[in-house]
């Protein structure tokens, strides 16, 4: 079955009666014997036909016949005490009866397609498409489908007269085919990807008894966002308590297991444990921020913001560079309110925001941390960081740090998370006359890597340093004394980067972290200072929560490269892992995706470039594919997840090869890996890119040569521009919000100088010209020959749009083949739902209409841009 829908998605279906594909545009016959019909079904037909609520109840209808998937024959449905199957339609019976019928059509198309269905011999047809509705008149729909699996029903009340029932496609010209078939199977498609079930936030009870989970999905038949709550008992998976809610940002378990706490909107809720009910806490606290229980679960501390109030101003006078930001002027401190009786104590009267660090074991101090300007070094910032007792309001500043991504209080102490560069900078921010830095304990000593380690030995992650400056963003696990004074790095030889830090009972720390384009988990012994990864059963891991007690469980969500999302719960004493919740198995249960492979290639330098590969569904290796390149190139890996705001899946299911390199400067792969991003701005990575393009290529028969688009974002956009400036290897390409000037960059986004303290750690554009000149693509805009398509949104403050229009104006003025498309309202991500659609069809009709001959998709989507008729 599955060879058979290989080439029912590739090839357009010569179906009973259907005319030759050059005649297909004056219309064929689609057949019957591949369309299901169910019914009639128990409701009155004349009580339906006049009811004003028709439209709903047919909305109603439809919404749950969607639900459990494209229909298959024999498939039951169960109707006030009666069981219905689909059938086979047989328009000579079924199609008789006066009550309400069902039929179902599975669509395929193999490009993007506009035409007619017509509908002949039915009475009161409605339509409707992937669970939304079609308008019809008189029997006719107009569809414009984009290539893939579309599902179709369409309700009527019988025949209409003696004419036979029928369907019949007119396309409008003879390229717009379609295929039906019978097969529930179906390719990916963008809403499912962003409307399917998923876990959003959990929690763990510090006994490891029960999990909290906070689910999310869209339902576009009834055009709502669905949301929901629920507690499981860990030990077999039951449901015990679950409601509808908003949705929450956070949920929390009390330490002593009586409480679940949860953020929605502006309130804090309390759901007591022991009888299911619940409690408001907090009402309308606007701008409420995140939270944490005290160990006594008697209160809970959570931050408070209070907005800048100068938006009449006539002028802005900036304080700091800091000062573009929205939200800079805003101050949060943090706040008590004690669980009985409601009473709300503030805790900290800064002049700038604090941010919650940890909270004592013993509950009578927290860790705060202050962001404060200071442009003396880079990355151009401070960390304050200092404790408060919350018996006497007192506090105690422990250091001033150049970095600090997270710190948690250890047994004597704190552990911190930074960048490898923390050791210089802290020994430059000790007072005068402090005690210096233990150098001995600042080196970098070899630290015992466990077994399940081994394998990375001769991989890219040991790769030797090729500049002398370090990562920053390659995070290490360093011990500050109680005093401030001295730091000790932990994580010397470790190679992955860590990205957060979790305190187990007794004393060892639990660290997601970075591994070549994985996220697993490790735990790092504190006695034997050793660290040994966990077996958490997926690629991604999102998101982590873990008991307190002395077998200690870790409930986790994530994802797969070619499954999507799980919820786990791994009991750390035995090793065992427990699937509490499968999306392949219900949402995904249906859809057929294609492999993913591995490629690594060895560069002119000697590295050991990783990768992976996507296969289109139906894969066949004697066919030429059209292939996409996609990157990053700045200093995080492209991860394994199953999509994200790039659906590699999505591509491949439109019938590309989607590779997908690993260049020189990511994190994940060793300090000396990603060293090399600093000061090079799409050197090595420009180098690793072509090179890893070319060898696959060359290795893989499958894939057309002439027929390469690449794409990147943010620094990947940079990288696309830079690469058009280089080569003429890839037929079409593609950046959002992409860096054409670096200066430019530099100076106006809002990031831009922060971010170029790490990357262009002592470049300057005073004193380095190759780099922010001749580096920057916009100064080489005459070499490029590719035709660019340049994404962004307009409202982008990491990136400005100005970095594109720079690309565009210089392109246009040069004639080049050059698009701008800006997205209203959008930010660096584009997040709006429906705009996110839009964004993802544009990405595959530009590769459609350049890798594939087939513009039709792109012209209908800015119809201006297509050739004027010689009418």
């Amino acid at each position: 079955m599955t060879r058979l829908l290989a080439l029912l998605l590739m090839l357009p279906l010569l179906a009973q009666g259907a005319e030759p594909a050059a005649e297909q545009a004056a219309g064929f016959q689609l057949p019957i014997g591949q369309v299901l019909s169910l019914g009639p079904l128990p409701i009155s037909a004349d009580l339906l036909k006049e009811n004003s609520k028709a439209d709903e109840l047919r909305r109603a209808l439809v919404m749950q016949l969607s639900e459990g998937g494209l229909p298959s024959h024999e498939k039951p449905v169960s109707a006030f005490g009666r069981t219905l199957r689909w059938q086979h339609a047989q328009p000579a019976a079924q199609a008789n009866s006066d009550g309400l019928m069902v039929w179902a059509l599975n669509l395929e198309s193999a490009a993007f397609v506009q035409g007619k269905l017509e509908i002949v011999g039915l009475k009161s047809i409605s339509s409707w498409r992937n669970g939304m509705s079609e308008k019809d008149k008189d029997g006719v729909i107009e569809l414009k489908l984009a290539t893939g699996s579309h599902a179709l029903l369409l309700m009527h009340y019988g025949r209409d007269g003696d004419t036979p029932p029928s369907l019949r496609w007119v396309g409008k010209s003879a390229r717009d085919h379609i295929t039906t078939h019978l097969d529930p199977k179906r390719r990916v498609s963008a809403r499912l990807l962003s409307n399917a079930e998923t876990a959003t936030s959990l929690a763990v009870s510090n006994d490891g008894k029960l999990a909290a989970l906070s689910f999310s999905a869209r339902n576009d038949t009834a055009g709502i966002d669905l949301r929901r709550v629920e507690i499981r008992a860990l030990d077999n998976n039951r449901v015990l308590q679950s409601w509808t809610s908003g949705q929450p940002s956070a949920l929390a378990f009390s330490p002593d297991n009586g409480w679940l706490a949860w953020r929605e909107g502006k309130h804090l809720w309390l759901r007591d444990l022991r009888d299911g009910s619940s409690r408001l806490l907090l009402a309308e606290h606007e701008d409420l921020g995140s939270f944490r229980w005290h160990p006594d679960s008697g209160s809970i501390l959570f931050s408070w913001t209070t907005k800048s109030e100068d938006k009449d101003a006539k002028v802005k006078r900036l304080r700091a560079l800091e000062d573009r930001w929205r939200t800079f002027r805003d101050n949060s401190q943090l706040f008590q309110v004690d669980v009985s009786s409601g009473l709300v104590r503030p805790l900290t009267r800064e002049a700038s925001s604090v941010s919650l660090q940890d909270i004592h074991p013993d509950g009578g101090r927290v860790l705060l941390s202050q962001n404060l300007v200071d442009y003396e070094r880079p990355p151009f910032g401070l960390v304050r960081l200092f404790e408060l007792s919350l018996v006497d309001g007192t506090t105690r500043e422990v250091a001033r740090l150049r970095q600090a991504n997270a710190v948690r209080y250890a047994d004597e102490g704190f552990w911190l998370l930074a960048g490898p560069g923390l050791a210089e900078s802290f020994a430059s921010s000790l007072a005068a006359g402090a005690h210096p830095v233990d150098d001995r304990k600042l080196e970098a000593t070899r630290t015992p890597v466990s077994a399940d380690d081994r394998s990375l030995r001769g991989s890219p992650l040991e790769a030797s340093a090729k500049a002398d400056l370090p990562n920053e963003y390659d995070s290490q696990l360093y011990r500050l004394s109680a005093d401030g004074q001295t730091l000790r790095l932990m994580s010397g030889d470790f190679l992955p980067s860590i990205g957060g830090i979790e305190l187990l009972r007794n004393g060892d720390l639990l660290l997601p972290v970075t591994e070549a384009d994985r996220s697993p988990l490790y735990r790092y012994s504190t006695r034997d200072e050793r660290f040994s990864r966990i077996d958490t059963g997926v690629d991604q891991m999102d998101s982590f929560v873990v008991s307190g007690g002395a077998n200690p469980v870790v409930v986790l969500f994530g994802t797969d490269v070619a499954a999507p999302q799980r919820v786990h719960a791994v009991d750390l004493s035995r090793k065992r892992i427990r699937v509490l919740v499968d999306t392949a198995a219900t949402a995904y249960a249906q859809v057929e995706l294609g492999e993913v492979r591995d490629f690594r290639f060895s560069n002119s330098s000697g590295d050991e470039i990783d990768g992976r590969y996507y296969l289109p569904p139906g894969f066949d290796a004697s066919r030429k594919y059209p292939l996409i390149v996609f990157y990053y190139g700045g200093t995080t890996p492209i991860n394994r997840q199953f999509t994200g705001r790039y659906p590699l899946h999505l591509w491949a299911a439109n019938g590309y090869v989607v590779y997908v390199p690993q260049p020189r400067g990511a994190i994940g792969y060793g300090k000396g890996f990603s060293s090399q991003h600093v000061n090079a701005w799409g050197e090595y990575a420009a180098d690793d890119i072509l090179e890893g393009t070319r060898a696959f290529v060359a290795q893989h028969a499958f894939v057309d040569g002439e027929r390469i688009g690449n794409i990147g974002a943010s620094y990947g956009g940079f990288m696309t521009m830079y690469l058009a400036t280089r080569t003429d290897l890839f037929a079409a390409s593609i950046s959002h919000a992409g860096i054409s000037a670096i200066a430019s960059y530099w100076g106006q986004g809002w990031w831009g100088y922060g971010y170029s303290g790490i990357a262009s750690r002592g470049s300057f554009p005073w004193n380095n010209r190759e780099l922010y000149v001749d580096r920057s693509p916009l100064y080489s805009a005459d070499r490029i020959t590719t035709p660019l398509l340049l994404l962004t949104g307009d409202s982008d403050t990491n990136v400005p749009p100005g970095e594109s229009h720079n690309m565009y104006t210089a392109l246009k003025l040069l004639q080049r083949e050059v698009e701008l498309i800006e997205v209203p309202g959008e930010d660096h991500w584009i997040l709006d739902r429906e705009k996110r659609y839009v964004w993802w069809e544009t990405i595959l009709a530009w590769y459609d209409r350049w890798l594939k001959d087939e513009p039709q998709w792109w012209y209908h989507l800015y119809p201006e841009t297509a050739p004027k008729s010689d009418e």
